[in-house]
């Protein structure tokens, strides 16, 4: 395979300027968006931890007094006490069946149409906090404000992270070509680095180490080379991973659909002409009816079921969402095993396997859970703050590289236009 590799990069020698050129504007063009995706990203692998410090009163919750930490209401008490409190401008269309002690149970709030106009009403919030133990509303938030308070921070950075903070579809759309740039400039970057030359391994050693005792300007080239040859694999799965996030319809899954089999049902069913008022049924026998498709499908899969996570009621397209966790999950924490349910006959309409389904899904499941840290608990966290960090620092010495030889080509077209010493100013190639 080596063999084959170094005869293809043999065959494109005489583009190597031209591959020069397009890694250095290409990494020149997604500088800026890199770092900054970079540096957020790595806060953002705490982002639970960071939000819980920065607004607590959001996030934690206390007992009734006299009352244990596991007396808390059932989801159906929880969630009508909600909805009631926020009044008919909204709708609360989730039950959450599963709350931690000592934390609020996060709701997300819809606007409701009005009467009327039979427009939607304007919210000022999309997140609600409630208190498990009694339903109170512990605070409201929008995540897609822009501010810097201590509430809103993170889903600021994740906003920023995600698009820059700019409307969500350009906003994603220009991420998305960033991460797609991206991609394509690992390529590029590691046919650089391969040498033409054999023995492969002795010829291609030194681009991996660095010459700490070189100039600056050594060090810095060396740290450039070094650094994404040794996390070219990760540079290359958090980059596609975000084609992924970002571009998944226009890029991702057409790319990836001709090397794996995926499975789309989740997202198959187109929306109703017009969503649905209210629910079709009451929550509890929405619960119940959800309850019986997954033990149906649980039995044809031969899936595990561990707990339920949420029922949640898509008006748009007038399904039920019922996610559990369950044997085919790959968070620990979180289940996503997930059915879309038909209300009116009980059918499954989707499903949503984490693992073990398709290959293609299993695979984006993989790569989208190690992009945001889902995984393999705190040390994978810490790796991703710190790939982050690394990632910044690749980037700031692509722009040295780029500005050292820019300094240099601006000095030699003045050099050459001097006349030389006691020429007096003869022709060149003239002997004085």
């Amino acid at each position: 395979m080596v063999s084959t590799l170094s005869a293809w990069v043999c065959r494109l020698a005489p583009r190597r300027p031209h591959l020069v050129l397009l890694h250095r504007w290409t990494g020149l063009a997604i500088a800026f968006f890199l770092v900054v995706a970079c540096l957020t990203g790595s806060l953002l692998s705490f982002e639970e931890e960071l939000d819980t410090w920065l607004a607590p009163e959001l996030h934690l919750a206390q007992p009734l007094p006299g009352q244990p930490a596991t007396a808390m209401l059932d989801p159906y008490q929880l969630r009508a006490r909600v909805a009631q409190a926020l009044g008919p401008q909204a709708q609360v269309n989730q039950l959450i069946l599963r709350a931690q002690p000592g934390r609020t149970v996060r709701f997300l709030a819809e606007p409701a149409l009005d009467p009327a106009s039979g427009k939607p009403y304007r919210l000022s919030y999309d997140e609600v906090f409630a208190n498990p133990y009694d339903g109170t509303i512990q605070g409201v938030r929008d995540r897609n404000a822009i501010s810097l308070r201590p509430a809103q921070l993170m889903p600021f950075l994740f906003k920023v992270h995600h698009s820059m903070a700019l409307p969500r579809v350009p906003g994603a759309l220009l991420m998305g070509i960033v991460a797609l740039l991206w991609s394509l400039d690992c390529f590029v970057g590691m046919i650089l680095t391969w040498p033409r030359a054999r023995p492969f391994l002795v010829k291609w050693k030194p681009a991996w180490l660095i010459k700490w005792q070189a100039g600056f300007y050594r060090v810095n080239l060396d740290l450039h080379r070094a650094c994404g040859l040794w996390l070219w694999v990760m540079l290359l799965l958090v980059a596609w991973s975000s084609v992924m996030f970002n571009l998944r319809d226009q890029i991702y899954l057409p790319v990836m659909s001709q090397i794996l089999p995926f499975d789309t049902s989740w997202r198959g069913t187109a929306p109703l002409p017009k969503p649905l008022a209210r629910p079709p049924l009451d929550w509890p026998q929405a619960h119940a009816m959800a309850r019986a498709a997954m033990a149906r499908f649980a039995q044809e899969r031969g899936l595990t079921v561990d707990f339920e996570e949420k029922l949640s009621m898509d008006r748009r397209r007038g399904l039920y969402a019922y996610m559990v966790h369950s044997n085919a999950d790959i968070r620990s924490d979180t289940g996503n095993t997930g059915l879309l349910i038909d209300p009116a006959t009980g059918d499954i309409r989707g499903h949503w396997l984490p693992q073990g389904d398709r290959s293609g899904n299993t695979f984006s499941n993989w790569i989208g859970a190690l992009h945001m840290g889902q995984v393999f608990g705190l040390p994978w966290r810490i790796f991703l703050a710190v790939l982050g960090v690394l990632v910044s620092v690749l980037t700031v010495t692509g722009i040295i590289i780029w500005w050292k030889k820019r300094a240099a080509r601006a000095v030699r077209p003045v050099s050459a236009t001097m006349p030389a010493r006691g020429t007096g100013g003869s022709l060149p190639g003239h002997r004085g």
